[in-house]
């Protein structure tokens, strides 16, 4: 399009080895210029990079992984970029190299990846910024679901997500390294990514995400009446929670929203559609009640 751009390919092994470890590998090139729709084509934002990733199977149902990145980002600026680039600019220039080291840990005790009906599914991830490039920072995230099967079909599942981000050289945290909420997938009812601080420059009001979240999820799936036990096929009703946050995540200023939708196992893939109703809103809250995605439970 022409406000961003992406260039990927990547590749996902599986079975690297005899013994299971698995092997991802990606390099891509990203161009956003959010601002272009407003008249400002001058603003920019180009990132180029590539990350490798092992992980090694150690039991049954864990995961260990490691992996390594390189990103080069360069900004043009305007004078409507947004502050808090500006911020970023003063400190680490319109030019950065990092170079992130990964570390994570995943425990899928689910029944089904595509559906799940029982059982948990959690992961961890640490990623750091090391001092090779020039963004010295470290984010953690950690995810937990858990899947109730009731009876007939009907599934009660429980989703909890945190993430934290913070600089270990007393700069202010990146905000191109900042976490996004709002939309399926997160909180429904609200556009996508745009929860949080905006930077309001008269022309547009663009999202700016935060060093931190939350994120909580209730979702009640049922078979579709005379379907039987059908799982290609099912309703479902949701209540959403969460939000960005400057620092340290809290249950204050939580957005929330309810809502009801369609779930089908498609040739394409899983396909979600939901109509969210906000309940927490506020008057600068960007809303968007139908929604639809590609993808697995949550």
């Amino acid at each position: 399009g022409k406000t961003n751009r992406t260039l990927a390919l990547s590749n996902y092994d599986p079975y690297f080895t005899e013994d299971g470890i698995s092997r991802f590998t990606e390099v891509y090139t990203r161009t956003s210029k959010p601002l272009y729709y407003a008249g400002d084509t001058e603003y920019q934002i180009k990132s180029t990079g590539g990350s490798f990733k092992l992980g090694v199977p150690y039991s049954e149902v864990d995961r260990v992984f490691f992996g390594i990145g390189i990103e080069t980002l360069s900004m043009t600026t305007s004078i409507n970029t947004p502050y808090a680039y500006q911020t970023y600019i003063s400190q680490y220039g319109t030019s950065t190299l990092n170079i992130p080291l990964t570390v994570g840990w995943a425990r899928d005790g689910r029944d089904s990846a595509l559906v799940p009906s029982r059982g948990t599914y959690q992961q961890s991830n640490l990623e750091v910024g090391t001092a090779i490039g020039d963004l010295e920072y470290y984010r953690a995230y950690y995810q937990h679901q858990y899947f109730l099967p009731l009876f007939k079909g009907n599934v009660l599942s429980f989703n909890g997500e945190v993430g934290y981000g913070a600089t270990y050289n007393g700069k202010e945290f990146p905000v191109t390294k900042n976490y996004y909420v709002g939309g399926i997938g997160s909180v429904r009812g609200y556009e996508p990514g745009t929860l949080g601080r905006y930077y309001d420059n008269g022309l547009t009001k663009t999202p700016l995400g935060g060093a931190s979240k939350l994120i909580g999820n209730v979702e009640y799936t049922f078979p579709i009446p005379g379907s039987g036990v059908d799982k290609t096929l099912r309703l479902f009703g949701f209540f959403d929670a969460g939000n960005v946050y400057e620092k340290t995540p809290t249950f204050s200023e939580l957005r929330t929203s309810y809502g009801f939708g369609l779930s089908w196992i498609s040739p394409l893939g899983p396909l979600k559609f939901s109509y969210g109703i906000p309940l927490s809103k506020k008057p600068e809250d960007r809303l968007q009640r139908f929604q639809f995605q590609i993808g697995t439970a949550f």
